[in-house]
């Protein structure tokens, strides 16, 4: 009996025990399960904070990219193109003036196009100052004169970074200047203030210098600079395109061919005109020589 007793306590120890080693094996895959899902959540959550604060970084970054300093130097250039020129430069300089612009330089000359003969046509150079802030305004305007764009640049120079250093100096130098001031006051000997006056000197010299360019550096803020050109064509062509086809390129080339001999024959025309009085000399002396011949002959013959 104690024998059977005895295996049967020995088996219900070992069923016991399995059952409580899949007990403890299932609850231990269960919360190793649990904190996997905690770890895979709370690094999803990381991730997802991580992407936001990137893309918050990018934007950012992208808007400062896009951002302009507040010192710009813009300037501008234009060529144009008309076959009245006195019409374009006068609507040039109503443009300005309605404007609070003015002409800081300018020079006009004359050229020969080529298949012009001699006929001379005018060409003037621009050099305009207008304020920035009626500049869309101007050129706007600009589209209502009677010529042809033939191109248009624009450009912009940040000089803030420039701008606010060179700031910084002319403080430093004023404070220097100031120290200076101060210590020449207090001097007592000749050879202190001599020192003092020469240091000072150099300081108050820098320190105009650089407001020199500050002040060079808001003329242009201020005012842009607008270069223009104006050429005085005898015809503009109504499609400046490129590309054009085999026909167009015909007809533009018979018609500037029609105009150069027109012109031709103007000169020619001019020329002849210019010409009489020594047509008239040459036809002169010729008569007389031929009639003075002519009576000498005669002699002869007698």
């Amino acid at each position: 009996m104690k024998s059977k007793r005895l295996l049967v306590t020995m088996i219900l120890g070992i069923f016991l025990n399995a059952c409580a080693s899949d007990s403890g094996n299932d609850t231990a895959e269960d919360a190793a399960d649990f904190d996997g899902g905690n770890a895979m959540m709370e690094q999803e959550s990381v991730d997802r904070e991580m992407a936001e604060g990137m893309g918050d970084v990018e934007d950012s970054g992208s808007g400062e990219s896009r951002l302009i300093g507040e010192k710009v130097i813009r300037t501008v250039s234009q060529d144009y193109e008309t076959v009245n020129f006195p019409e374009a430069t006068d609507f040039i300089r109503e443009t300005v003036a309605s404007h609070d612009a003015f002409v800081e330089y300018s020079y006009e000359s004359s050229y020969t196009p080529s298949g012009g003969a001699s006929r001379q046509y005018r060409i003037v150079d621009y050099t305009l100052r207008v304020p920035t802030e009626q500049l869309n305004a101007f050129l706007n305007d600009l589209e209502g004169m009677d010529a042809y764009r033939v191109s248009e640049q624009m450009g912009t120079e940040d000089v803030t970074q420039m701008y606010r250093d060179t700031e910084a100096r002319i403080e430093v130098l004023n404070n220097k200047e100031n120290r200076l001031n101060e210590l020449l006051e207090q001097a007592e000997t000749i050879e202190e203030i001599i020192q003092i006056e020469n240091s000072l000197s150099e300081t108050i010299a820098e320190r105009e210098q650089l407001q020199s360019q500050l002040d060079y550096f808001d003329d242009l803020i201020d005012y842009t600079v607008v270069r223009m050109t104006i050429t005085e064509r005898p015809r503009i062509s109504g499609d400046r395109e490129e590309g054009l086809s085999f026909l167009r390129r015909v007809q533009e080339a018979l018609t500037d061919s029609f105009f150069a001999f027109y012109y031709i024959v103007q000169d020619i025309i001019i020329f002849l005109i210019y010409a009489v009085p020594y047509i008239l000399v040459i036809g002169l002396v010729g008569g007389v020589i031929w009639f003075g011949t002519k009576r000498v002959k005669r002699r002869n013959r007698r």
